[in-house]
């Protein structure tokens, strides 16, 4: 058995439908984080602009149909992947190559931001956990040893040359940011670089807008309607950014200045038939595929690295797989120690599981090491004969003649 047999992810993007869509589908898939705390496996979904993904450990058929049925009428379309296919997946992911702009690093924060938040409420679980964490090392690291993000960094860098092909010179333009997160922030970050004028930055952790207002010089406003009305009011070009599953721009108030906003948002901030200039994804395209064409290059550099980077990945998943069970077998082990202990006399409990562990860490080491070898299978074949040969005193007591 290899160690990452058992990963599964399901997987829609903006090649299989259009990135407006994305954004309503998200919705759905996104309800199976409510549900989380009673799905049988381990659990990861990434929505950003360009996918809604779900990652699955041990799936079984019943909870795969749960999956597929919260991508509702593009289930037909959602392309699955198993094992190392689906491990190799989301490497290319964090790497930014499977990205509407290649090499784009707004991926990197979107998967922090999705690993972080999911880890915290016990979703993505051991061993997936270790899996996303290793795709997230390898995005920062395939940046470090190829020029796959050389020039434009994101979809945000892509919005920020159509306004500057669009108006001129930044330092004239009043521009408002709603949406602190990855996103938001590296927009203020290049806008400022790009000597924008007054900078809003809109968000509804207030403390978040104004630590990224300090950073870069701009303003910070919480993000409600009054916030939004006055934005409008004052700014030439807005940017949304936010993740929010309900309009953020309802209505363009009278004597508003705004002349176009550059929907980002995760799905889109901004409904259909408002009187001003809505920039959507799709209308950055062919920018995108500009700076693609220069990027041709190291695309092969980066998937070489991901190849490689895989049979890391399946030798820290055999680790992690082989730690969890032999924490479970020391578990076993002292329970044996305590009963035992408990017919000698209580005073003796804590030496007996001392020298129980003294007795077992040399074994917990070699397998640990032979799990890092990738010899899983291996390590749970010995922990399982192991907790056959190992028979507790009841057992004994109970066997005896």
């Amino acid at each position: 058995m290899a160690a990452l047999d058992k990963l599964f992810s399901a997987s829609i993007t903006f090649r299989e439908i259009p990135t407006d869509k994305l954004g309503e589908l998200g919705r759905s898939v996104m309800e199976l984080l409510g549900i989380a705390p009673y799905f049988p496996v381990p659990l990861f979904v990434l929505h950003t602009c360009n996918r809604v993904e779900v990652y699955a450990w041990d799936v079984p058929q019943t909870a795969v149909e749960l999956v597929l049925a919260h991508y509702r009428d593009y289930a037909d379309r959602v392309v699955i992947r198993k094992g190392r296919e689906a491990a190799l997946h989301l490497l290319e992911v964090a790497a930014g190559l499977d990205s509407m702009l290649i090499g784009e690093t707004d991926i990197l924060g979107q998967l922090e931001e999705a690993y972080d938040s999911q880890v915290k409420a016990h979703i993505a679980r051991e061993p997936l956990r270790t899996v996303v964490e290793r795709a997230i090392r390898f995005g920062k690291m395939v940046r470090t040893r190829t020029n796959i993000s050389r020039g434009p960094r994101g979809l945000g860098s892509l919005a920020i040359i159509y306004v500057k092909e669009r108006f001129g010179d930044l330092r004239n333009l009043n521009i408002g940011i709603i949406g602190a997160g990855a996103v938001g922030s590296g927009l203020v970050k290049e806008l400022r670089d790009g000597g924008a004028g007054r900078i809003y930055v809109l968000n509804r952790t207030l403390d978040r807008a104004e630590e990224v207002a300090k950073k870069y010089g701009a303003i910070a406003m919480p993000l409600n309607g009054e916030s939004v009305a006055e934005c409008l009011k004052t700014c030439d070009v807005v940017f949304t950014t936010a993740l929010s599953f309900e309009p953020i721009i309802t209505e363009i108030p009278p004597g508003s200045k705004v002349k176009v906003i550059v929907d980002l948002g995760v799905p889109g901030n901004v409904p259909k038939g408002l009187p001003v200039d809505v920039v959507k994804l799709e209308d950055l395209e062919d920018i995108a595929a500009r700076y693609n064409k220069e990027r041709a290059s190291e695309i092969e550099k980066a998937r070489a690295l991901a190849l490689e980077e895989l049979d890391n990945v399946e030798r820290a998943v055999a680790k992690r797989i082989a730690e969890m069970e032999l924490s479970e077998y020391m578990q076993f082990v002292e329970a044996a120690a305590r009963e035992e202990a408990s017919r000698a006399g209580s005073d003796s409990l804590t030496a007996a599981r001392s020298s129980a562990k003294r007795a077992v860490l040399p074994l917990v080491e070699a397998l640990r090491e032979l799990a890092g070898r990738g010899k899983v299978e291996e390590v749970l074949e010995i922990i399982n004969e192991a907790r056959k040969r190992v028979k507790s005193p009841a057992t004994e007591r109970t066997s005896a003649p």
